[in-house]
């Protein structure tokens, strides 16, 4: 059992949680319970004293303990050991003396008190002594036809209360311990039988790795926490799982692209030097071989633009960039490989469409969907580049009059390496990553790249880059 387990700090935090709570509750109740005899003493020594004060309005003798004794009981249910009669006249001399068996010391009149009695007021009076036990007094009139004609004085010690508090405290003291340590013990049992399901899923967990990720955690069906959270995980392992699924097949097809080019550039160099060659057959090898490095290195750098894209590292240097003057300069330039695919290459474009991006990017992005256009259509086909304004967007439409692709295709078009059946069939030279850098060039510059076709009927691609409005590319 370590100190950090759950479970314990569960367990801990319950009962403090409990101690907490039943200490509050102490207090309070113990609060209520002086609150609540402090009142009915009260109330018992008014009742007492108005009964003693008709009393004595009738009777001119002293009173007997035994009557005492029957009033006391008739307020408290009981006759205390220790309690106090006095009466008095206006001057505060003592007129009866209650000769009792049962009475405390004597208690002195205060002057404050016997004011207060002659103006007609009732009273209470705590008297704390040295050696003796507290005392709760009242001091209340004897009023005839509306005129106070005497002081009648009440008290009853208060030990008794103090004893009855005393006796809670000490059953409050011999439960708790006994409260805590059973709620201890149920606290952690519910612990553990809590967090049973997270061990259970602990152990599952342990069990999934790299090669088995199609292992999932199970689920009760309860819907509760502990369900979310085992279908969190189970949907966290499908995105890892898709992840390294994705990861094997980019390493896989990396493997394979890079290895088309160098088998070929090693048989090349190879049958090269097998015999001796005159200084032409040389360099028409060295031609071959300068093709497939030039092959390996754009490979190699679509897959590091695409890496460096992945972890948000790919560096743009951001102006105010034309995108019609991109295009009709990219146009320009490719002319000559449409041509010779015998292919009608147009463009069209407004006076001035700006974005905030990186024009060598961006013209990476176009290139490779131009010459994507131009490697699939056919002869005597067209393809065709328009740029407008679309709200704060600027889009670039690329389209061809290929053969298009299947809607099962279109949401793949965009992964990398792969290649659609029309290219398969012509055996294309390509990598399989342009579609995918000219995606992540577009997201890089706040934007996105959508692919639409009907087979047999050619394809569209649409490219929309936030654009600069007049004032922001005047500042």
């Amino acid at each position: 059992m370590r100190f950090r387990s759950i479970r314990l700090k569960l367990t801990f935090w319950y009962t403090g949680l409990l101690t907490l709570t039943c200490l509050l509750l102490g207090v309070l109740t113990y609060g209520l319970l002086t609150y609540s005899l402090n009142r009915d003493i009260d109330y018992a020594l008014r009742g007492i004293a108005d009964v003693l004060a008709t009393t004595v309005q009738r009777r001119s003798d002293s009173m007997l303990p035994a009557e005492i004794d029957d009033i006391f009981r008739q307020f408290f249910g009981f006759s205390p050991l220790e309690r106090h009669i006095d009466f008095f006249n206006l001057s505060g001399q003592r007129q009866r003396e209650q000769r009792l068996e049962k009475s405390l010391l004597e208690v002195p009149l205060s002057e404050s008190a016997l004011k207060a009695a002659a103006q007609g007021q009732q009273v209470f009076e705590t008297i704390r002594g040295e050696d003796n036990p507290a005392l709760r007094v009242l001091t209340t009139p004897v009023v005839d036809n509306g005129r106070v004609i005497n002081v009648v004085r009440v008290g009853m010690s208060l030990e008794n209360m103090h004893d009855t508090k005393k006796r809670y405290l000490l059953i409050m003291a011999g439960l708790l311990p006994i409260t805590l340590l059973l709620s201890g013990g149920g606290g952690w049992l519910l612990a553990g039988r809590a967090l049973s399901p997270i061990d259970s899923m602990t152990r599952s967990a342990k069990r999934i790795s790299a090669e088995h990720l199609s292992q999932r955690l199970s689920v009760s069906g309860s819907e509760d926490e502990l369900d979310r959270l085992a279908q969190t995980i189970n949907e966290m392992l499908d995105r890892i799982d898709g992840a390294v699924q994705e990861m094997r097949r980019f390493s896989a097809d990396a493997s394979h692209e890079l290895q088309t080019p160098l088998t070929i550039l090693k048989g090349e160099i190879e049958v090269a030097l097998l015999k001796q060659r005159n200084p032409s057959e040389y360099q028409q090898v060295l031609h071959s071989s300068l093709e497939e490095i030039d092959r390996i290195n754009r490979l190699v750098e679509g897959l590091l633009l695409l890496a460096r894209a992945d972890v948000g590292a790919l560096k743009l240097d951001l102006q105010p960039v034309d995108l019609a003057q991109i295009c009709r300069q990219l146009c320009d330039h490719l002319q000559p490989l449409a041509r010779q695919h015998n292919i009608e290459l147009s463009h069209e474009y407004l006076d001035s469409v700006v974005v905030d991006g990186d024009e060598l990017q961006l013209q990476r992005m176009l290139m490779n969907l131009i010459d994507n256009g131009i490697k699939y259509t056919p002869p005597d086909g067209q393809v065709s580049v328009s740029v407008e304004r679309g709200g704060h967007q600027a889009v670039i439409h690329v389209r061809d009059s290929g053969p298009g692709f299947s809607p099962n295709e279109a949401e793949k078009i965009f992964d990398r390496f792969h290649r659609t059946s029309q290219a398969r069939q012509q055996n294309s030279k390509g990598s399989g990553l342009g579609l995918s850098i000219a995606r992540s060039i577009a997201l890089a510059h706040r934007g996105d790249i959508t692919a639409e076709s009907i087979p047999g009927g050619g394809s569209k691609f649409s490219v929309s880059i936030p654009c600069l409005t007049s004032s922001e590319y005047d500042a």
